[in-house]
């Protein structure tokens, strides 16, 4: 028999990030909100996408730890490629080191990239300096098994491929005994999107795309990797993360440069948070004053 399963979210606090250039508006330097779920049955657990720094990890690992005294952490699934959803892996391991960090080969393929020595040194160390990073060890997340599923005393945990969200090669992980979707970077809640790697229609569409492929499933809760601490986790942030999409792409027709860009998204979403990676989103998607991409 089955057991019953639980789920509990940790949310990280926002943190400093470095900048090369001072920043437009008054914009505070700061990196969002991190997501982390905890999936557990009577005896072991399941974590999705642990967070960026050391201290994270071991703040995580305390938090953890607390949750679940008495249980086994097995698996760390890990969504997408981009370094905050993984790069606290190899310090958390320390903590639980019976456990197996897993992900789809696309996103293991991404991960490489991420940890190209250029890209490594020129975009994370650079805006998260002073040794508080710690580069994942070669071959230390393992490919999943063919099927796509993770299995929890019994219980499917399924991992879909999506494609592209505000990076390529996304997936989620589908939980139907609790009618729920972790969803990664797929889904926002209430904090600005990252669509700097969004600079064409197509890959916002496809963004859309991997959106409706969460609501067919209509689950009763949707994790946003990024999300406001407290907010509710429901399949309206789906649709908003749809409409923010669908918005940026009508505002970037309209504009004629980035801060213009900037200006009409901050009129229509004053309440979401960290404007950087809004600023950054429309920096990407203008050169030389004219439109990126599209």
């Amino acid at each position: 028999m089955t057991s019953r399963l639980r789920a509990d979210l940790h949310v990280t606090p926002m943190i400093p990030i470095a900048t090369q250039n001072p920043l437009p508006f008054g914009i505070p330097q700061t990196w969002s909100h991190m997501a982390t779920t905890l999936i557990h049955g009577d005896k072991e657990a399941v974590l999705v996408d642990p967070p960026l720094t050391k201290a994270q990890a071991d703040d995580l690992a305390l938090w953890i730890k607390s949750i679940i005294p008495n249980k086994t952490l097995t698996t760390i699934f890990i969504t997408h490629g981009h370094g905050d959803h993984y790069f606290a892996l190899g310090p958390l391991l320390q903590h639980f080191p019976h456990a197996r960090a897993v992900a789809t080969s696309a996103t293991i393929a991404h991960m490489a990239q991420q940890e190209e020595p250029e890209f490594y040194a020129g975009w994370w160390v650079a805006s998260f300096p002073n040794d508080q990073l710690s580069k994942p060890t070669e071959g230390l997340v393992k490919p999943l098994s063919s099927d796509l599923t993770i299995d929890l005393e019994g219980h499917t945990l399924r991992v879909v491929e999506a494609g592209q969200s505000d990076t390529h090669d996304s997936s989620f992980l589908h939980i139907p005994s609790l009618d729920m979707i972790v969803a990664g970077d797929i889904c926002y809640n209430e904090l600005h999107q990252w669509l700097v790697e969004a600079t064409t229609a197509d890959k916002r569409a496809a963004w859309v795309a991997a959106l409706h492929k969460i609501a067919a499933l209509k689950p009763a809760t949707v994790i946003a990797s990024h999300k406001r601490p407290g907010a509710v986790d429901g399949i309206n942030n789906v649709y908003s993360t749809i409409e923010y999409i669908e918005t940026f792409g009508k505002f970037k027709g309209e504009s004629k440069s980035a801060e213009e860009q900037y200006k009409k998204m901050i009129g229509r979403y004053p309440a979401r948070i960290n404007p950087i990676i809004l600023w950054l989103g429309c920096q990407a998607n203008f050169a030389d004053g004219k439109p990126l991409g599209d």
